[in-house]
């Protein structure tokens, strides 16, 4: 699907694994309050899930759960629920420990950056969990990598864990957009054709003079329609979203030190008076602060 691809290769991500152990006994765990969206991966044994009305999920040996959004959560040892809140400590093992009975546990965090307002990010809900035989080609690899990888201990390469979990979140993003039962409004869009066809004409010419009706002309629609069908499935409307798509990657551009003027015209605007006016009111700084920040 060329058109996550597209999105995915403008995407700002970074992980950081911050802890990686084996658990015995009674154990509980909530990494929630970082701002930062964090995720879980089972290396071995067994545990379960509470957030929200999710209550008792159980989790077993390759299964990965994500909070995009950092949603209050625990993830605990125990079945029951009052037993998993109110227990607080673990004993935490090295993951070099041969013993089988014990839990094993990888988390980290991902920073989207700016990008934690993009659509994909914002569409997503409050958990995803994606049990090992939903892992399908690259992403069971890759978590499969992640865990052997933290085995290792000590001899584990920090930078190797972190860029292995930015490469399965892509992955994951990209297994979901192909899922043809998707609830994700972005990737619902990406599989209809027609809407399709307009969101990679944007993405592959910011700088065109796009109106409403160019669009859905475009993609064989009639204004209303259009935009009716739009507003479903990104909950914004065309002009606001191809805003965000200009000033999000004008951003970029600032940061790696273009000119202004010059970052004007690359993403559709005609003036770099006009673009600093519409810069600041939705950044709440001007476009030269962005450039001060890359220098």
């Amino acid at each position: 699907m060329i058109g996550i691809n597209e999105i995915l290769s403008n995407f700002h991500l970074s992980a950081t694994i911050f802890h990686r152990s084996l658990l015995c006994n009674t154990w509980s765990t909530d990494t929630s309050g970082s701002g930062l969206a964090s995720f879980h991966l089972m290396s071995q044994g067994q545990a379960f899930l509470y957030c929200g009305e999710t209550k008792a999920y159980e989790l077993s040996a390759g299964d990965l759960v994500i909070f995009p959004h950092d949603a209050p959560h625990v993830i605990s040892s125990c079945a029951e629920e009052t037993a998993a809140v109110n227990t607080s400590r673990f004993i935490a093992y090295p993951m070099t420990d041969n013993a089988t009975d014990k839990a094993g546990l990888i988390c980290g965090y991902f920073d989207f950056g700016d990008d934690k307002a993009h659509p994909l990010i914002k569409q997503l809900p409050s958990h995803i969990v994606i049990h090992k035989h939903e892992q399908q080609g690259a992403l069971g690899q890759i978590t499969h990598s992640l865990i052997e990888e933290a085995k290792l201990g000590n001899m584990a390469n920090e930078v190797i864990l972190s860029r292995l979990s930015e490469i399965f979140f892509l992955s994951l993003m990209r297994q979901l957009a192909l899922d043809e039962h998707t609830h994700l409004g972005l990737f619902k869009a990406l599989q209809d054709p027609k809407m399709h066809k307009v969101l990679q004409a944007l993405n592959r010419d910011l700088a065109q003079p796009w109106t409403v009706s160019s669009m859905a002309e475009l993609g064989g629609y009639s204004r209303a329609s259009f935009a009716s069908h739009f507003k479903t499935y990104l909950q914004s409307t065309p002009l606001e979203y191809l805003t965000y798509l200009r000033l999000s990657k004008a951003q970029k551009q600032l940061q790696a030190g273009e000119s202004v003027y010059k970052t004007a015209l690359d993403v559709g605007y005609q003036s770099d008076v006009s673009f600093a006016k519409a810069y600041k009111r939705h950044f709440g700084y001007g476009p030269g602060t962005s450039r001060k920040v890359a220098v």
